[in-house]
C-alpha cells in the first residue's frame, strides 16, 4: 500500500514538474520574441538617427556653400566697387557687373592699374639719332627712357640735345662715361633699380624701333589680356639696310630707310618687371628664371621656338632695326667699339668682321660703299671687291 502512494507521489510530483517545465519554456520562449522584436525596434530607431544626421549635415552644408558663395559674391562686388570709385565710374560699372566675375575681369583687364612700360638703352656717339629716338617713344606710349650715357670722358653729351625731355622727365641719363664692356652689367642693374617704376621694360639700341600694327600704342598692346601670364614678349627683329644710300643725310631713319631686308629671324625682348633673382645674359632673349614666354600675338614660346620668324603681316608687333644705315654711318658704327666688348678684345675684333660682313649681305655690294668704309675704318676690304657684280 505504502509503495502505491510513493508511486502515485512520485507520478504526481512529475506531472507537476513537467507542467511547470512547459510554462517556463514558455515564458522563456515568449521572452526571446519579445527580445528579438526589441532588437529590431532598436536598430530600426538607430538607423533612423543616422538617416537625420545625414540630412542634417548635407543641409547644413549647402547652407554653409550658399553662405560662401553669397559672401564671396558680395566681396568681389566690393572690390570691383572700390577700383570703380577710384576711376571715377562706381555707378555705371557697379550696374554692369554679371554673375561670371572672371569673364568680367578679362573683359575689364584694362581697368586694372597700370604702371607703364620702360626703356633701358646705352648709348655711345648716338647724339644724331638719340631726338629722333626719345620722340618716337614718347609718341608710342613709354612711361620713360633711361639713357647710360657711354661717351668718352670728353665726348658728346646727350643733354645737349634731349634737355627738354630730361626737366619733363621722360628721359633720364645715368653717366657711366668711358667704361668700356658694360652692356649686360647695366641691362642687370637698370631692371633691378627701375622694375619700381614700371610693369614692362624693355632693353633697346638707339637702331630699334617697336612698331605695333593698327596704330595701337604700346599701353593698348602691352595690357592686353593675352599677355597676362607672359613674363617675356620676344619682338622680331625687321632687318633695314642702306637703300642704296652711301652717306648721312638730316632726315629721320624712318624716312631715309624704307625697304626691308627681312631675312633675319632674332630680335628683342620686352620684360615683366618683379621677376625674382632675374639674371639678364643675353641682349636678345632676356634673363635666367623667365619661364613664360610669348611671341608678339601672345602665343606661349618654348626655346626651341623663341625667335621662329614672324613676318611683319603676320605679327601684332615688331622692331624696326635700322642696322646698317649708310656706309658712312656704319663705318662711325664700327669705329666707336662696342658696348659688349673691349676695343682691344680679339672677340671684338671678330664681331667687327661678322658686323661687315652683315653689311654686304643686306646691302648692294659697291666699289663706292667699299672704298667709303675702307677710308673711314683703315679696314682692308679687297676680299669683298671681287663680289661686285
Amino acid at each position: 500500500m505504502n509503495e502505491s502512494i510513493y508511486e502515485i507521489r512520485e507520478i504526481k510530483t512529475r506531472y507537476i514538474d513537467n507542467q511547470t517545465s512547459k510554462k517556463l519554456n514558455k515564458i522563456i520562449n515568449n521572452l526571446k520574441l519579445k527580445n528579438k522584436f526589441i532588437l529590431i525596434i532598436i536598430i530600426f530607431l538607430l538607423l533612423f538617427l543616422l538617416l537625420l544626421f545625414y540630412k542634417y549635415k548635407k543641409l547644413n552644408s549647402e547652407i554653409r556653400i550658399n553662405c560662401e558663395s553669397y559672401n564671396q559674391l558680395n566681396l568681389s562686388k566690393e572690390i570691383i566697387k572700390i577700383y570703380s570709385n577710384i576711376y571715377n565710374a562706381a555707378k555705371n560699372e557697379i550696374n554692369k557687373i554679371p554673375y561670371n566675375l572672371p569673364n568680367y575681369i578679362k573683359n575689364n583687364y584694362n581697368f586694372i592699374e597700370k604702371k607703364g612700360v620702360g626703356i633701358c638703352c646705352i648709348g655711345k656717339n648716338e647724339n644724331l639719332y638719340a631726338k629722333e629716338y626719345v620722340e618716337y617713344y614718347l609718341k608710342l606710349g613709354i612711361k620713360k627712357i633711361i639713357i647710360y650715357d657711354n661717351n668718352d670722358i670728353n665726348g658728346e653729351k646727350f643733354e645737349d640735345i634731349l634737355e627738354k625731355y630730361i626737366k619733363n622727365n621722360f628721359v633720364e641719363i645715368i653717366n657711366i662715361r668711358g667704361f668700356q664692356s658694360v652692356q649686360l652689367p647695366v641691362y642687370n642693374l637698370c631692371y633691378k633699380t627701375f622694375s619700381n617704376q614700371f610693369d614692362f621694360i624693355s632693353f633697346l639700341d638707339f637702331d630699334e624701333f617697336i612698331t605695333i600694327q593698327n596704330n595701337m600704342n604700346i599701353n593698348e598692346y602691352i595690357y592686353d589680356f593675352k599677355f597676362h601670364k607672359c613674363e617675356t614678349i620676344l619682338l622680331n627683329w625687321v632687318m633695314y639696310g642702306d637703300n642704296d644710300l652711301e652717306k648721312y643725310d638730316n632726315r629721320s631713319m624712318i624716312e631715309r630707310f624704307i625697304k626691308p631686308h627681312n631675312k633675319y629671324n632674332r630680335g628683342k625682348s620686352i620684360v615683366r618687371t618683379g621677376i625674382s633673382n632675374l639674371i639678364i645674359i643675353s641682349t636678345i632673349v632676356i634673363g635666367v628664371n623667365t619661364k613664360y614666354f610669348c611671341n608678339s600675338n601672345g602665343i606661349r614660346l618654348f626655346p626651341n621656338t623663341y625667335f621662329d620668324f614672324q613676318a611683319p603681316n603676320n605679327s601684332e608687333a615688331f622692331i624696326k632695326h635700322f642696322y646698317t644705315k649708310t656706309s658712312e654711318e656704319f663705318c662711325f658704327k664700327i669705329k666707336r667699339g662696342d658696348a659688349h666688348f673691349h676695343k682691344e678684345q680679339s672677340d671684338y675684333i671678330n664681331v667687327r668682321e661678322s658686323r661687315i660682313k652683315l653689311f654686304f649681305g643686306f646691302n648692294k655690294i659697291t666699289t663706292e660703299k667699299i672704298n667709303i668704309i675702307e677710308k673711314c675704318s683703315g679696314i682692308n676690304l679687297n676680299k669683298y671687291r671681287y663680289k661686285i657684280k
